[in-house]
């Protein structure tokens, strides 16, 4: 595993104060604007759906524009019949306000090389 992660953006920082937020990231962003359902369990054990547009993609992760908030932790699935490479399972890492929506940060259970 150190072999893997010593190829990491995060591990060429080496500790630096300086270093931005975006540079950390160990997978690269790719702009996207796709509409996929999310789908998860709410406080009541039913099942919701809603769809939501991708704004960013990356191999861990992606960016959701959604016109709900989720709970910081959440398991969702993610589902769309054109983007097979994008369907699977993640949490939400973050949610924040963003005008009336809300922008979910989701962290795939697997990544999306591993699947295929």
């Amino acid at each position: 595993m150190l072999a893997t992660l010593a190829r990491t953006p995060r591990a060429l920082t080496d500790g630096c104060a300086s270093v931005k937020k975006a540079d950390m990231r160990d997978h690269p962003r790719l702009s996207a604007r796709y509409l996929v359902t999310v789908v998860w369990r709410d406080e009541n054990r039913q099942i919701r759906y809603m769809r939501s547009l991708v704004r960013n993609i990356s191999g861990g992760g992606a960016l959701v524009l959604s016109y709900r908030p989720l709970p910081v932790g959440s398991f969702v699935r993610i589902r769309d019949r054109n983007l097979f490479f994008l369907a699977g399972c993640a949490r939400v890492r973050h949610c924040t306000r963003w005008g009336f929506a809300y922008l979910l940060g989701l962290k795939f259970d697997s990544e999306i090389a591993a699947r295929f």
